[in-house]
Protein backbone atom coordinates (compact mmCIF):
# COMPACT_ATOMS: atom_id res chain seq x y z
CA UNK A 1 0.00 0.00 0.00
CA UNK A 2 1.24 3.50 -0.87
CA UNK A 3 0.73 4.85 2.67
CA UNK A 4 2.99 2.16 4.08
CA UNK A 5 5.72 2.85 1.53
CA UNK A 6 5.34 6.58 2.09
CA UNK A 7 5.71 6.50 5.88
CA UNK A 8 8.43 3.86 5.65
CA UNK A 9 10.42 6.11 3.28
CA UNK A 10 9.89 9.08 5.58
CA UNK A 11 11.03 7.21 8.69
CA UNK A 12 14.06 5.86 6.87
CA UNK A 13 15.12 9.43 6.04
CA UNK A 14 14.04 10.91 9.38
CA UNK A 15 14.47 8.22 12.06
CA UNK A 16 14.14 10.86 14.78
CA UNK A 17 10.37 10.68 14.15
CA UNK A 18 10.11 6.94 14.94
CA UNK A 19 8.94 7.42 18.53
CA UNK A 20 6.36 10.02 17.50
CA UNK A 21 5.12 7.71 14.77
CA UNK A 22 4.71 4.85 17.27
CA UNK A 23 2.78 7.15 19.63
CA UNK A 24 0.62 8.31 16.71
CA UNK A 25 -0.19 4.72 15.76
CA UNK A 26 -0.95 3.69 19.33
CA UNK A 27 -3.25 6.67 19.83
CA UNK A 28 -5.04 6.55 16.46
CA UNK A 29 -4.85 2.80 15.71
CA UNK A 30 -3.99 3.72 12.11
CA UNK A 31 -1.76 6.09 10.18
CA UNK A 32 -3.50 9.43 9.65
CA UNK A 33 -1.14 11.23 7.30
CA UNK A 34 -2.65 14.69 7.59
CA UNK A 35 -2.65 14.50 11.38
CA UNK A 36 0.89 13.10 11.69
CA UNK A 37 2.43 15.46 9.15
CA UNK A 38 0.45 18.42 10.46
CA UNK A 39 1.14 17.88 14.14
CA UNK A 40 4.66 16.53 13.95
CA UNK A 41 6.41 17.30 10.68
CA UNK A 42 5.16 20.72 9.61
CA UNK A 43 5.58 22.12 13.13
CA UNK A 44 9.13 20.74 13.25
CA UNK A 45 10.00 22.19 9.84
CA UNK A 46 8.43 25.51 10.80
CA UNK A 47 10.63 25.62 13.92
CA UNK A 48 13.71 24.80 11.83
CA UNK A 49 12.87 27.63 9.44
CA UNK A 50 12.26 30.11 12.26
CA UNK A 51 15.61 29.27 13.86
CA UNK A 52 17.29 28.90 10.45
CA UNK A 53 20.15 27.02 12.07
CA UNK A 54 20.17 23.51 10.58
CA UNK A 55 20.31 24.18 6.85
CA UNK A 56 21.24 20.59 6.01
CA UNK A 57 18.14 19.28 7.78
CA UNK A 58 15.93 21.92 6.12
CA UNK A 59 17.28 20.94 2.70
CA UNK A 60 16.67 17.28 3.48
CA UNK A 61 13.02 17.98 4.35
CA UNK A 62 12.44 20.03 1.23
CA UNK A 63 14.04 17.36 -0.92
CA UNK A 64 11.52 14.91 0.57
CA UNK A 65 8.72 17.42 -0.04
CA UNK A 66 9.74 17.65 -3.69
CA UNK A 67 9.54 13.86 -3.89
CA UNK A 68 6.04 14.11 -2.41
CA UNK A 69 5.07 16.79 -4.94
CA UNK A 70 6.10 14.52 -7.80
CA UNK A 71 4.33 11.47 -6.43
CA UNK A 72 1.52 9.87 -8.44
CA UNK A 73 -0.55 9.15 -5.31
CA UNK A 74 -2.98 12.03 -4.76
CA UNK A 75 -3.11 11.34 -1.00
CA UNK A 76 0.62 12.03 -0.67
CA UNK A 77 0.40 15.22 -2.75
CA UNK A 78 -2.56 16.39 -0.66
CA UNK A 79 -0.65 15.87 2.58
CA UNK A 80 2.07 18.09 1.17
CA UNK A 81 -0.17 20.81 -0.18
CA UNK A 82 -3.13 21.00 2.21
CA UNK A 83 -1.27 20.14 5.39
CA UNK A 84 2.45 20.91 5.24
CA UNK A 85 2.52 23.84 2.81
CA UNK A 86 -0.73 25.29 4.12
CA UNK A 87 0.69 25.27 7.66
CA UNK A 88 4.00 26.82 6.57
CA UNK A 89 2.07 29.55 4.75
CA UNK A 90 0.44 30.63 7.99
CA UNK A 91 3.53 32.70 8.84
CA UNK A 92 4.75 34.96 6.03
CA UNK A 93 8.33 35.02 7.41
CA UNK A 94 8.44 31.22 7.53
CA UNK A 95 6.96 30.99 4.03
CA UNK A 96 9.57 33.43 2.72
CA UNK A 97 12.38 31.33 4.22
CA UNK A 98 10.80 28.09 2.98
CA UNK A 99 10.56 29.44 -0.56
CA UNK A 100 14.35 29.34 -0.96
CA UNK A 101 14.43 25.60 -0.30
CA UNK A 102 11.44 24.56 -2.39
CA UNK A 103 11.91 22.61 -5.57
CA UNK A 104 9.98 23.61 -8.68
CA UNK A 105 7.02 21.32 -8.02
CA UNK A 106 6.81 22.10 -4.31
CA UNK A 107 6.87 25.82 -5.11
CA UNK A 108 4.05 25.39 -7.64
CA UNK A 109 1.89 23.64 -5.03
CA UNK A 110 2.78 26.31 -2.47
CA UNK A 111 1.64 29.10 -4.80
CA UNK A 112 -1.60 27.24 -5.52
CA UNK A 113 -2.37 26.66 -1.85
CA UNK A 114 -1.53 30.28 -0.96
CA UNK A 115 -3.82 31.50 -3.75
CA UNK A 116 -6.62 29.42 -2.26
CA UNK A 117 -5.71 30.49 1.27
CA UNK A 118 -5.87 34.18 0.39
CA UNK A 119 -9.04 33.80 -1.67
CA UNK A 120 -7.39 34.87 -4.92
CA UNK A 121 -9.51 32.41 -6.92
CA UNK A 122 -12.73 33.69 -5.35
CA UNK A 123 -12.32 37.42 -6.02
Amino acid sequence: MEKDIFISQFLKLFPEFNDRYIEHMEFNQEFLGHVFFGDEVSTHVERLLQEHSDIEQIEKFFSFFEWMALHSDLYIVQILSTTILYNLGGDIDVLYKADRYMGVHTKKLSVEIEDLHTGKHFS
